[in-house]
């Protein structure tokens, strides 16, 4: 499906040069494979799922309207005939098939990629010029969209007052582009882009995960507030007097410093574990899915059956000394460094075949493995097939 991804540009020249660093066009970088869906689909599933939906209007009910799903028919039926947008995150999740749009990406680690977005717009439907703080690939999948860029390091960040997306106030273009289907325009963070339909038209976005020091130890800070190592209180006994009771001295000072550093030393052993937990933690699953593939999901590890991995599961592993950390859906498993290439195969590969998988259920350990990612519905049998989710989008 992909083309040579980068046009003459070697993957490591791509890493070289572009990512992080400029914007690069590529002109049928993919050769499209038929869509099980159409904008019909699209708003069907933003009706009936709790799919991450968002409808961007222009000239609405003011001159730019946000409204987030689950919609009703009725805010389809209602819309304008042009100016708008339906976005879907975690697409893949729906349309599992769709996932043939991130494996030519993975040369960037699996805990980096966040998801895939899709965007059905009617004519001079748009988001408005904006910044994203992650890289972005955008793929034509279908129709025109005519893309404008800032490559000014120093660009006005002035947003709109009053509109909920983050609407840059004075936009300016360096560069623009039309995108065809096939085309891939790559971004990297921070570049002020600007996305307008020419007429109707569908983009994939595969977006990249890039957490900010805060995020992570906010959310460190929330997993590990209750454990023991946090649990010490402060203590002065054999305490001398103070002559203003309103001084914090310099000895207090330097035991609720020592008390936080004991904290933290005592629990940084865990840190690269609980790293690993939260970057794969599962997206929330959507329960429609859920009813979906309840049929499918099987008890136990069964003989000459292909598997796959639950859509959205994330699966990674660290490999220290002789131990294999391997990390599912924000869960933890401890490993022996002889089931490597068990450990491997799970984590980059998509689907299993029953061939790999009753190799590797030879042994115990593994097998066991198998059986707990199966019973967390973190792998399920291969007959899963995607929901019908069927509805017009407007009359």
């Amino acid at each position: 499906m992909s083309q040579a991804l980068f046009g003459e540009l070697s993957t490591q020249d791509f890493l070289n040069k572009h990512w992080q660093q400029k914007p690069l066009l590529v002109r049928h970088a993919f050769e499209l494979p038929e869509l099980s869906f159409d904008a019909g689909e699209l708003a069907g599933l933003a009706c009936d799922t709790e799919a991450p939906a968002r409808i961007v209007i222009e000239h609405g009910e003011k001159p730019w309207q946000l409204k987030q799903g689950p919609f009703q028919e009725t805010d389809f039926t209602s819309l304008p005939a042009t100016h708008w947008s339906l976005l879907i995150n975690d697409i893949e999740t729906y349309f599992p098939e769709l996932n043939v749009f991130i494996e030519p990406f993975r040369f960037i680690p699996d805990w980096r990629i966040d998801d895939l977005m899709i965007s059905y717009a009617a004519d001079q439907g748009s988001v408005g010029p904006h910044v994203d703080d992650y890289d972005v690939f955008l793929i034509q999948l279908d129709g025109i969209r005519r893309w404008s860029i800032d490559e000014n390091p120093e660009f006005d960040s002035t947003a709109l007052e009053g509109p909920e997306l983050k609407i840059l106030k004075n936009p300016a273009t360096t560069q623009s582009w039309e995108l065809h289907p096939g085309d891939m325009l790559y971004l990297p963070p921070n570049m002020p882009h600007h996305g307008v339909a020419q007429g109707e038209c569908m983009t994939l976005s595969v977006g990249f995960r890039a957490p900010s020091s805060g995020e992570l130890v906010q959310a460190w800070l929330d997993d590990i507030g209750d454990t023991a190592a946090f649990k010490v209180r402060f203590s002065d006994q054999q305490r001398e007097l103070q002559n203003n009771p309103g001084e914090i001295t310099q000895h207090d000072l330097k035991r609720l410093r020592e008390i936080l550093i004991e904290g933290i030393e005592k629990s940084s052993g865990g840190l690269d574990i609980w790293l690993g937990k939260y970057l794969t933690e599962n997206k929330r699953p959507d329960p429609n899915i859920l009813e979906a593939m309840s049929e499918q999901f099987a008890e136990a590890f069964e003989e000459g059956e292909s598997y796959q991995r639950f859509p959205g599961t994330r699966a990674a592993y660290t490999l220290n000394k002789n131990q294999i950390q391997l990390f599912v859906g924000g869960l933890e498993y401890s490993l022996d460094e002889k089931h490597i290439r068990a450990v491997e195969y799970l984590c980059r590969e998509l689907e299993y075949e029953a061939s790999a998988i009753a190799t590797f259920c030879h042994d115990t350990e593994i097998r066991e493995l198998i059986n707990t990612l199966i019973n967390n519905n973190n792998i399920v049998l291969m007959e899963h097939s995607p929901c019908d989710y069927s509805k017009e989008p407007y009359s």
